[in-house]
Parts: C-alpha cells; sequence; structure tokens
C-alpha cells in the first residue's frame, strides 16, 4: 500500500513534522534553569515517543484507521487480510478444468502476500504489488507465485513452477478478487476468489 502514496511526500512530510515537534520540544524544555544537553535530551526522548508512534501507526494501528474511515478502502487500497475461497479454471495441453483452493492474504502498510493450498500443490508469493487502474481507479493486484506440487504418485510434473497473475478487486465489493493467470509450465487460466473469513 505504501506504493500507492507519492512517497516522496509523504517521507518530506514526516521529517518536516518530526523535526518542527523536536526542535518545539527543545524551545521549550531550554531556559536559564536548563542546560543545552539536557534540552537536547528532552527532545531526543520526545523524538523517540513520536518514531514508537509512527512505527505503531504503520504496522499496527493502519487497519483500525481502515476500519474507523471506510472511504480510504476506496481511496488508497482495500484492506483483502482475511481467508478467501478460490476457485482456478486451468487449461494445459488441450485439458482443462476447475479447481479447488484456499487463499491466505496478509497485508500491512508496507507489504502484502498471499499463501494458496489447493488439493495437489500448494503456492507461496514471490511479488505481490498493489495498483490502481490509471484510468478508473479500480484496485489491482499483480501477484507473482511459486507452485509446488504435492508429491503424490501420480502426480505428472512434480517439480515447482512459477507464475503470474493479474487481479482485480470486484466492482460490487472488495470481497471479491478476479484475474486471469499463467505459469512457466504452459498453462493459463482464470482465478475467482471471495472472501469468507477476515
Amino acid at each position: 500500500m505504501i506504493r500507492l502514496l507519492p512517497l516522496g511526500r509523504v517521507i518530506t512530510a514526516i521529517a518536516v513534522v518530526y523535526a518542527s515537534i523536536t526542535g518545539f520540544i527543545l524551545w521549550l524544555a531550554y531556559d536559564d534553569a536548563t542546560n543545552l544537553t539536557d534540552a537536547i535530551s528532552i527532545a531526543f526522548s520526545g523524538s523517540t515517543i513520536l518514531n514508537a508512534c509512527l512505527l505503531g501507526a504503520f504496522y499496527l494501528g493502519w487497519k483500525k484507521l481502515w476500519a474507523k474511515f471506510p472511504q480510504l478502502n476506496t481511496l488508497l487500497f482495500p484492506d483483502l487480510n482475511g481467508v478467501w475461497d478460490m476457485e482456478i479454471h486451468w487449461e494445459r495441453d488441450g485439458k482443462n478444468g476447475v479447481s479447488q483452493a484456499r487463499a491466505f492474504i496478509k497485508q500491512d502498510f508496507l507489504k502484502l502476500g498471499m499463501d494458496v493450498e489447493a488439493e495437489d500443490s500448494d503456492s507461496e508469493t514471490l511479488i505481490a504489488v498493489p495498483k490502481k487502474d490509471s484510468e478508473t481507479g479500480r484496485p489491482l493486484l499483480y501477484y507473482v507465485f511459486l507452485t509446488t506440487p504435492k508429491h503424490r504418485v501420480d502426480t505428472e510434473n512434480p517439480e515447482p513452477y512459477k507464475g503470474a497473475a493479474i487481479l482485480k478487486v470486484g466492482v460490487d465489493g472488495k470481497d471479491l478478487l478476479r484475474g486471469n493467470y499463467f505459469t512457466s509450465r504452459k498453462s493459463a487460466g482464470h482465478y475467482e476468489l471471495r472472501r469468507v473469513n477476515t
């Protein structure tokens, strides 16, 4: 999600606020009764508290912020955390079918990942990049994954393979993801995910 923000401006704003608060604390603490070393120590203590608040907001508080202000799901990017039922429509070597899987999406303010457990394979995130469509603003998830087939006697190709997908958040809500995928095994298909638990 941090990739969706104008990062240079965010860092500049945080640095200016941080320096202003530290300078203000230093100005308040320094007087005739307090020497400069003590005033600097007090200012750095205030900066440490501010730093802890910022880290808490990035790692813990953002979900509460998104829950309190649901318009952030539209303005920035939706909270996709949770368990998702996944339907995989696949096509390979002239054959096609549908598989069922379960996806587990873990998202925080700085990163996003998805693990998928299917009957015949497990998949893990290599790269997941949230984006917004430049024309419509619709949230997208660019997702690159590594799939490891479960070793069974009847497994045709037991070697791990890579794949990529572009998943779009449903226009009717943030509890639906759809998109096409392709893999290094020369297979392709379509994913449909529905959130069942947050």
